[in-house]
Parts: structure tokens; C-alpha cells; sequence
């Protein structure tokens, strides 16, 4: 953002870099747009150069490998840098025993090096990748902004030098922050995105409800999902992605996408006023907020965000401790305890995994700790119990997080209070062109809007039901008229049938 922010290349000097050994770890924690692959192209490249060395570049996302392969290239620094994903690490071990060369390589750079835990919530082989990386005689440089997880991670595990280089992270950019509650509410949102002709970025954690609101806004979205995805990723443009990439913007209204495009891909379009997200997952939510990269001051975003109410967090800790069970007692216990303890039970969280050698001719089967998945679970039964101990914890966090409490202590997000819920229902009024509700059709509708009196007693007027939607200010009415009917061969009058209208405000 061109707004004087402090860069990566303000806070490393060329003596820090002369001064790194191999058995340092460096850590870099830093936003998005302060410079952090801009520093590995530019100042790290031109010391290896000028020392004839060479960096192994790491990347999360396939997507990105591409798009930085071909900066690399049209700029002239394949010399010195090579690109791999951690994924191929991960196969080439797990399925050919075949461990890459890297005693060529002076520096390992693992970029948004948070995917080691942030991604064991669904991937189980992201500890293969770590800890060969982490056993390599050379300079690790971690960058991220997520990175605490494997932060703590190495320093309680790890004997190496940790150097931290730090950039306090800047949502300046950020005009508001929302909060909302229902699936609904997203609905309400595109249409309101598109009826204003501005962009929104909307990332779903489900690729199923991803594609759904795709389906309704076909004609103003753009859908992307991952590879791995067999069930959906038949419907992703894969042309009109690769544009994306490569020109960091998209020409319909809309970009709904699952996370994988949490982390490495850049939007600059300054038509995108909007980040919608629909996250679990804390640290994938930053990497998803950060995917728009501002230009300017007046550049700006508002940012609404899917809340989890105590209820669900505590519903959320439970599914883990369950997760983690079988994996802590294998932390204290023999493998032969573990299935004696659980006989024929299979660990459905993929924590537990057999490790099979050769040994004397004979296959020896032990079972072992995935330690990243078991670091990642417990780092979210640690954060889910400090949300759960306020009231809206999961809010003021990220409120406080991304700026949104001011200095007397005060939060300063907002939240969706419509009932979109309530609005859709009256759309599918609308859509399926239901011309006439008789008196026994009105029970749903009177019962869904809920109009009471001082006394509780629910009111079915029309006036009453008028004046509900009027004050909470959704865009329809319920409209009383007189029609002829033709039912069983027979002409009916009905004096006073009702019908559900939208309006124009």
C-alpha cells in the first residue's frame, strides 16, 4: 500500500543477512503487502549472487508457483533461485522414498510457512515436508503472518538459533468491519454488491456452499476451488483463474472462492470494496482478508465476517478433544496399549499414523503422533477457551486483531441486525410466483414474521405484518386484493386474497 508502511527491506539490512549462519532459523512475521517475496527477489538474491549462492524457494499453493516462476524468469534470477511446493516434498518422500539435493542451497525459504499446522487441519503430511526442511544444514527463513503456531512450535522442540524479525501488521485500509451471523445474510449481501456495481472477494470454507452461492449469482460470479476438490472443481473457469492470476483482478462482480486462495494471490483492483468471509479456521481467516492489496489511501475495504457464537466454539472444542484423544494416550502409552485400549478403532482425525520399517526382514508396524495436526488442535482448544471466557470473544478478537478498538477501549465493529433469513423467505414468495395466498395458505408467513403484541399475543393483520416489514426495513409488502379463480371447473371470487410483493426501496 503506497502510504508509507514500514517493508521487510526497512527492518533487514544486507548486514543482517551476512551475519546468518546455517544453523540459524529465521523468522519473518509480517502482513501481506509489506514486501516479504519482494525482499527474497531482491536483497537476498543479490547477496547470493554476489557470494555464489543459491535459495530454494517454498511455496503453499500451486496456484502461486506459476505466477512467481514467471517473475523469476521475465526478471532474470533463475540463476540463483529455485521454486518448489511443499506438497512436492511431501510426495516424493511419502510415495518414492526420494529426498531432494539441498546441500546446494545455502537458504531455504518457506513462504507463508504457517501451512505446516494451518493446513494439518486437513492435510496429513504437512510434518513430512517440516522436518525435512528442518533438518537441512542451511539458513531457514520462515515468512508469514500467521506463523505463531510453528513459532512456539520450534522454539520448544528446536535447539537452533531463532533470529525474529517483526512487522506489526496495518489494517489502515480496512473502512469497517462487520460482523453476521447467517448463511442468508451473504445472499443479502451479493445482491446488494452487484445491485451497486462493485466487486466483493467471498471465500467459503465449504466448497458445497461455495458453489451453491455461485450457482444463484452465476451471471456476475467467478468460482474457484481446489484441484483436489474432484466434486466441483469442474466448474472453476480454469482460463479465466489463470487470467486472474496473472493480471490480479476479475471482471464479474463477484469471486467466490473456497481458502485455497487464502494465501500468495494478490486482487489490486480497487473496485473490490468488499471482503466477504465465511472461515472457521482464525489464521486461514487473515490470510483470507489480506488477499486485496490496496494502492492508495482512498483504496479502502470493508471487511464482514461470519461470526461463532460461544455455543458453537464450545461445540467446536468438543469435536477436537474428541479428535485428540486416541493421540494422547499414545503420547504415554506403547502401541500395544493403544490397541489394546482401542481395539479396531480407527483414528477418523488422521493425528495417528503407522509408521512401517524394515527391520531384520520383517515389517514392523509402529504407530506415531502427527505432531503438527496434534499442535494445531490444541492450539485451537487453547485459543477457543479465551474467546469463550467474554462475551462475543470470537468478535472482540478479531475487532481488536484488525483495529477495531479504539484507544478508551471501546470496539468498534458493527453487526448485521436484518433478518435476511426472513427476507429470503420472502423472495422464494416472489420467485416461485405465488400469485394468491388463501386464508389457510397464511400460517407459514404469519408465523415466520412473529408479530406480537404488548401482551404476547401473535397478530395476523395485514396492517400489523406491513408495518413489521416497514420497520425492519426489507423490501416487501404484503398486498390484499380481490381475484377470480377457476377451481374444479368452478368460477371463485376471492374478496380479500394476499399476495407477497417486492418494492422499489
Amino acid at each position: 500500500m503506497a502510504n508509507g508502511k514500514q517493508r521487510v527491506t526497512d527492518i533487514i539490512t544486507t548486514n543482517d543477512i551476512r551475519s546468518w549462519t546455517p544453523r540459524d532459523t529465521i523468522i519473518i512475521s509480517a502482513g501481506t503487502g509489506t514486501g516479504k517475496s519482494y525482499f527474497v527477489k531482491n536483497s537476498l538474491y543479490q547477496y547470493a549472487k554476489e557470494n555464489n549462492k543459491k535459495i530454494l524457494f517454498l511455496i503453499h499453493r500451486s496456484n502461486c508457483v506459476s505466477q512467481f516462476q514467471s517473475e523469476i524468469e521475465r526478471d532474470g534470477k533463475t540463476d540463483v533461485i529455485d521454486i518448489l511446493t511443499y506438497q512436492k516434498i511431501e510426495h516424493n518422500i511419502l510415495h518414492y522414498n526420494q529426498h531432494k539435493n539441498y546441500k546446494e542451497y545455502a537458504y531455504i525459504v518457506c513462504d507463508e510457512f504457517h501451512y505446516f499446522i494451518s493446513d494439518a487441519n486437513f492435510n496429513n503430511t504437512t510434518d513430512i515436508s517440516f522436518k525435512e526442511i528442518m533438518s537441512q544444514n542451511c539458513t531457514k527463513i520462515l515468512m508469514s503472518a500467521t506463523g505463531e503456531d510453528v513459532e512456539r512450535y520450534l522454539s520448544s522442540t528446536t535447539r537452533r538459533r531463532i533470529r525474529r524479525y517483526k512487522l506489526s501488521p496495518n489494517y489502515e485500509h480496512v473502512s469497517a468491519l462487520t460482523f453476521f451471523s447467517q448463511d442468508e445474510d451473504i445472499d443479502y449481501l451479493a445482491e446488494t454488491i452487484i445491485s451497486k456495481h462493485e466487486k466483493a472477494i467471498i471465500f467459503i470454507q465449504s466448497a458445497e456452499k461455495a458453489y451453491k452461492l455461485f450457482k444463484k449469482f452465476s451471471e456476475h460470479s467467478l468460482f474457484n476451488c481446489s484441484k483436489n476438490n474432484s466434486k466441483h472443481y469442474k466448474y472453476v473457469d480454469e482460463e479465466k483463474i489463470k487470467t486472474m492470476l496473472e493480471k490480479e483482478c476479475f471482471e464479474e462482480n463477484l469471486l467466490i472462492t473456497t481458502s485455497c486462495l487464502d494465501a500468495g494471490t494478490n486482487i489490486v483492483d480497487e473496485k473490490v470494496k468488499y471482503i466477504i468471509a465465511d472461515i472457521t479456521d482464525i489464521g486461514s481467516l487473515i490470510q483470507c482478508l489480506g488477499r486485496k492489496r490496496s494502492q492508495s489511501k482512498d483504496d479502502t475495504v470493508s471487511f464482514y465476517i461470519k461470526t461463532i457464537n460461544n455455543q458453537r466454539l464450545s461445540g467446536l472444542k468438543q469435536s477436537i478433544n474428541k479428535d485428540i484423544e486416541m493421540a494422547e494416550f499414545l503420547r504415554k502409552h506403547s502401541t500395544q496399549e493403544l490397541i489394546n485400549k482401542y481395539p479396531r478403532q480407527i483414528d477418523s482425525s488422521r493425528i495417528i499414523y503407522d509408521d512401517t520399517k524394515l527391520n531384520n526382514q520383517k515389517n514392523m508396524s509402529t504407530k506415531k503422533i502427527n505432531d503438527m495436526m496434534l499442535t494445531k488442535k490444541k492450539s485451537n482448544i487453547k485459543l477457543y477457551n479465551a474467546l469463550m471466557s467474554v462475551e462475543y470473544g470470537y468478535c472482540k478478537h478479531l475487532a481488536e486483531y484488525l483495529g477495531f478498538k479504539d484507544k478508551d477501549g471501546h470496539y468498534t465493529y458493527k453487526t448485521l441486525s436484518k433478518d435476511h433469513s426472513l427476507s429470503s423467505f420472502l423472495q422464494k414468495y416472489v420467485d416461485d410466483k405465488i400469485v394468491m395466498l388463501q386464508l389457510k395458505d397464511r400460517k407459514p408467513l404469519i408465523d415466520k414474521l412473529n408479530v406480537r403484541s404488548e401482551n404476547r399475543k401473535q397478530l395476523k393483520s395485514i396492517d400489523s405484518l406491513n408495518a413489521a416489514l416497514s420497520e425492519m426495513e426489507l423490501p416487501y409488502k404484503v398486498v390484499q386484493f380481490m381475484t377470480n379463480r377457476l377451481i374444479e371447473g368452478k368460477n371463485k371470487k376471492f374478496k380479500q386474497a394476499w399476495k407477497i410483493e417486492r418494492t422499489n426501496t
